[in-house]
Formats: structure tokens, sequence, C-alpha cells
């Protein structure tokens, strides 16, 4: 088990917490090559999914705690996690834990979001598309996505992705940092249990992933698309194993040459709102909702469970 190291911090010009001072992600990314998580909820997923990789739960990208910065109150409620920790799950030997109160936290952090709990995790080295599926039970699908650069959004990505489990994310050229403090926030801390990995050359990788028994579906509302329904049962849709659904940029959508690489290109049926809307004011869902939307569909014909990693809410 980790060797644990717990200091008190009374003042929030302590040397010993710089890093954590403006929790700035840019600065940390850039920097330090850190990422932060907050609040007692997401770090409990954070290390219980540290702890379960720990113990040969596959994943991917493999991160690791650096340090914590804890009220009282999240020490006690982290600490049966905290005391299980392998020392593998942490950068360095003993594991530090500050503790101060949560006005401290708040003064030093410059925001109130964290409820008392801070952490410090250690960016992961570049993981490819061997690496994710190694990590992937052998019959999950995958969500890859083109440029999407709202945060929010590819936090929403692997919320659904974690509800519905048996799934991966591939993440085009241009899509927002995953591991951004507000991405890890609403992803609710899915981020470190759905495996993921980074790609700048999706199309070439597309093309690999058919070549190991992929189907790729078009996530795209164009005059030739066909409802989800019907693209999951079409023929190379429905009698492949695995299936790739690819999610376009908030604006400009899936580009046409990836919507050329793929088997289909499926739409969400909608409906206008009784002439409210002006003429070419079609409806629209966000590229998170439409996710969920997708791997609803793609569930209902999976044939396979998920990782454990995956839990409620």
């Amino acid at each position: 088990m980790a060797t644990l190291l717990e200091q008190r911090i009374d003042d929030r010009a302590d040397p010993r917490i710089a890093a954590f001072r403006d929790v700035r992600d840019a600065d940390l990314r850039g920097r330090d090559g850190l990422f932060c998580v907050e609040s007692p909820r997401i770090i409990h997923r954070f290390l219980h999914a540290l702890n379960a990789a720990a113990h040969g739960v596959p994943c991917a990208p493999r991160v690791h705690v650096e340090s914590l910065l804890l009220s009282p109150d999240a020490v006690a409620a982290l600490r049966p996690l905290l005391d299980a920790l392998p020392s593998a799950c942490a950068v360095r030997d003993p594991l530090t834990i500050f503790v101060a109160e949560e006005r401290l936290l708040s003064e030093l952090a410059g925001y109130r979001m964290h409820q008392g709990a801070l952490a410090l995790g250690v960016r992961p080295k570049h993981v490819g598309i061997t690496t994710l599926l190694q990590a992937l039970p052998a019959d999950a699908d995958l969500i890859a996505t083109c440029g999407v650069v709202h945060t929010d959004n590819v936090g929403g990505l692997f919320r659904s992705a974690g509800s519905f489990g048996g799934v991966g994310i591939l993440l085009g050229g241009g899509s927002s940092d995953p591991l951004h403090r507000k991405a890890i926030r609403v992803s609710s801390g899915r981020v470190f249990s759905v495996p993921w990995a980074e790609t700048l050359t999706l199309e070439s990788d597309l093309l690999a992933l058919r070549k190991v028994g992929f189907s790729l579906i078009a996530a795209e509302d164009t005059p030739s698309a066909v409802p989800i329904d019907q693209a999951l049962r079409h023929s190379t849709i429905e009698s492949a194993s695995r299936r790739i659904v690819v999610l376009g940029a908030e604006g400009s959508g899936v580009p046409q040459a990836v919507q050329d690489l793929c088997d289909v290109t499926a739409r969400i049926p909608m409906r206008d709102s009784g002439g409210l809307l002006h003429q070419g004011d079609r409806p629209s869902l966000n590229v998170a909702t439409a996710s969920a939307v997708f791997l609803h569909g793609l569930n209902g014909t999976r044939r396979h469970a998920g990782t454990g990693l995956h839990g409620r809410g």
C-alpha cells in the first residue's frame, strides 16, 4: 500500500501547495504536466479507478495521483480508499495529503466548487488505438470525435459512455482536452473509467479499425442519412461485432471525407416545433446529447457486459 504523509496547511502562501494555487488548467498542463480533480465524489471515482487498474482491470490511458489537498471532512470520507491505495497509483511514495480548512481551499483555488477536496494527477503518455483496444472488452464499441471543441460536450460524451458501458472514446485532432478540470467535472469522473485515446490521424485510424472488425457509422443529418434505427439494421452494421459512431464538431459536423469512409450515415429523427421555428432553422441536439441517443441504440444490440469500472451516476 502507498505510504501516506499528512501535512497540515494553515497559510495559503505555503510553498508546499504552490501547484494548487488558482489551479489554472493551462499552467498545470503546460508547465507541470498535471491535471486537477475536484470534489470528494469525483476524487473518489479517480482513486477507485486507479486502484482497479493497479489490480488488473484494463484501462487506457494510465494516470497517477501526485498529491491531494483535502479538508478534514474530505479526508474522513476518502479514508478507506486512501488507506487501500497501492503505491503503484502514486507518482511518489509517500503520497502527500495536505490538510486544510475548507475556507482556505476556497481562498487558494479561487472558487468554491471543490467541496473541500482537490487532487493533482500526472498526465498520461500518449495512447494510440492499439493500447485503447487492449483496454476494451473484445466486442466493445467506440465513439470517435472530429474536433469537438466545447469542454462541456467532451465531458458529456464521457458521462454518456460511462453510463452505457462497454464503449471507448477516440478523440480526433482538435477535440477538447478530456483532462481539463471542467471536462472531468462534467463527466462526473467517468474520464477515469472509460478507455480513451487521442489521434491526429483519425481517418487512417478509422481505416485501421475497420480492418480489425469495426463497422463505421457517421452521425450526421444529411439528405442521404437514414434514421438511426434503420442504420443499426444496415447489413454491414448488423453483421459487425463492433461499431464506431463518428460524431462531428458542433458547427461543421462530420467532415465529408470521414463520412465517405463510413458504412452508413445516420440521423436522429426529430420534429419541428409546430411552426415556431423560422424557415431553415431545423431542430438539433448538441453532440453530448446525440451521443447518448446513439449509445442507447448501440446498447440495444450489444451482446457484452461492462468492464466493471462503470457505476451509477
